[in-house]
């Protein structure tokens, strides 16, 4: 697992001795990327921390925007911007500015991962003030007045706006975008239905998620598609309800983002989801205590505007963060799934990751739920 998390890191100098191989994203037909060296082994000795500072080669950069207690993210590639997300109201007017002193004139995305006020309200400042060629948005509606705010401003401003399935892919200079969540729109959750994004530049990938929860990122995993990424935006602020082993196990990040509001009412970041990050050893940055963060990369390696954050401290606990989770009846044998159809013991971890929604207790035989077409947990071997 060394040898894996060696070989993906960015921020590292290789020997010109090291066997290299050329290695890249798949190629959107119309698109031409980049390709990078790919180290075929790294030995452990010259591992390096990442690289702090600006390079004056990096052609792609991607910045996490001290929002609060939301989320925006904006993403060049050879001088073409996307942004993800634009914050919540309070943000507006801070993720404008930072638009204009960064000179970027143009969109070329602007992308709501889902709907929520957190998200989407900073985005209909950017529309009043910075051109955008095109929208991707999420196919679902919801009732709420910042929800059709954007929608009127984007009729006003003439976007053409795209609504995304799982697998499509576009393009942002030379980097690829591929669409890889939600399955559909039947979740229940509105945070489920996020937007989620692998976004390639030649060896160097990131994963954003928005706020999409255990169920959803147990379908992209489901769903055999390549997860693997350099660097995970943490989904859901920190929330418990995501960040799940099973979405970590896929994409193997070393490094993560995470947005999150100091002081916020939510209890973000948990617990549960800083030592999921710490048991994979990713290197963690985050707005509350570090402000905006910037990584770039060359599509070979990747340095970062600052040192890795060493705060590993949750949010307030003090409010509970989800309800309660239900307790277990003293004749319940098993805890079932009925979203992803496994079969748990009580005390296992994976339990305390599931949605309430999907968790059923039962006192049927293991016999019994395989008949059923349920199959075993593979964490706790029931």
């Amino acid at each position: 697992m060394k040898q894996e998390r060696f070989r993906k890191a960015c921020g590292i100098f290789w020997s010109a001795v090291l066997a290299l191989s050329t290695a890249s994203c798949a190629a959107v037909p119309s698109t031409s990327l980049s390709t990078a060296p790919a180290v075929t082994a790294i030995p452990e000795e010259i591992y390096a921390a990442p690289t702090v500072g600006e390079p004056n080669d990096a052609t792609f950069s991607l910045t996490m925007l001290d929002v609060g207690q939301g989320l925006s993210v904006l993403v060049q590639a050879n001088g073409e911007y996307l942004l993800y997300d634009g914050g919540g109201r309070g943000a507006s007017s801070y993720v404008v500015a930072y638009l204009q002193q960064h000179a970027v004139k143009e969109l070329e995305w602007l992308i709501a991962s889902h709907y929520d006020e957190d998200h989407i309200s900073g985005l209909v400042g950017v529309l009043h003030t910075t051109p955008v060629e095109q929208a991707l948005m999420p196919d679902y509606t919801t009732d709420t007045q910042i929800y059709q705010s954007l929608q009127n401003v984007l009729g006003e401003k003439s976007v053409p706006v795209i609504y995304p399935a799982q697998g499509d892919t576009f393009s942002l200079g030379g980097a690829e975008i591929q669409v890889v969540g939600p399955r559909n729109y039947a979740y229940d959750s509105d945070n489920d239905k996020s937007l989620c994004l692998r976004i390639c530049y030649g060896n160097f990938q990131c994963l954003l998620t928005g706020d999409a929860e255990q169920d959803a990122e147990l379908d992209m995993v489901a769903s055999g598609q390549d997860l693997t990424c350099d660097l995970y935006v943490v989904g859901h602020h920190g929330s418990s309800s995501s960040t799940s082993e099973e979405l970590l196990d896929a994409a193997a990040p070393a490094y993560a983002l995470l947005s999150v509001g100091e002081d916020n009412p939510y209890g973000h970041p948990t617990e549960q989801t800083l030592e999921a990050l710490q048991r994979h050893e990713i290197a963690l940055y985050r707005t509350d205590q570090q402000g905006e963060v910037t990584v770039y990369s060359d599509g070979h390696q990747c340095w970062f505007s600052t040192e890795p954050c060493q705060d590993w401290s949750t949010g307030n606990q003090s409010i509970p963060e989800e309800p309660l989770a239900t307790a277990v009846p003293q004749t319940a044998q098993y805890v079932l799934n009925t979203h992803t159809k496994k079969f748990h013991f009580p005390d296992c971890p994976s339990v305390d990751q599931m949605s309430e929604k999907n968790k059923e207790f039962t006192d049927a035989s293991r016999d019994e739920l395989i008949a059923r077409g349920y199959t075993a947990c593979g964490r706790c071997n029931p």
